[in-house]
């Protein structure tokens, strides 16, 4: 079996959405890929497409053999937020946490991870996010 990453888009709204990202890896981490593409957070087509978003709330569980970062996409990409084991972060009453992801930002949230060694280890990190930008 090959490793299997997964990008399930749970809620779309005008301002809001909610992502989950799953992986099952048995061959090696997870190279640097795309977890949050803005163009999929536009209502299906019917709404504008956010510039950036803000992460306001994460909830995750990671095996222990695995470390995964969450990048801002840019030039040279940012940690967003690093994860290990399982919890739940709130970034909401902060005013959520902002891309600074600074020279060729793009908006869009990479994922990677470190520390595959053997066997079959799995991720899943679900996201609240506020879409920013114009015309939103």
């Amino acid at each position: 079996m090959a490793n299997e990453f997964a990008i399930q888009i749970l809620a779309d709204g005008p301002r809001n959405s909610v992502v989950k990202l799953t992986g099952v890896l048995d061959t090696s981490n997870l190279a640097v890929t795309t977890a949050i593409d803005l163009s999929t957070l536009n209502q299906g087509g019917t709404g504008p497409t956010p510039t950036a978003v803000r992460i306001d709330k994460v909830y995750y569980s990671i095996s222990s053999q695995l470390q995964l970062q969450l990048l801002w996409d840019a030039t040279t990409d940012k940690t967003a937020l690093n994860l290990i084991g399982y919890g739940k972060m709130s970034f909401y009453k902060a005013q959520g946490l902002q891309n600074n992801a600074g020279t060729g930002k793009t908006g869009n949230l990479n994922i990677i991870t470190y520390g595959w060694a053997s066997g079959t280890q799995l991720f899943t990190v679900y996201l609240e996010l506020m879409k920013q930008g114009a015309n939103l």
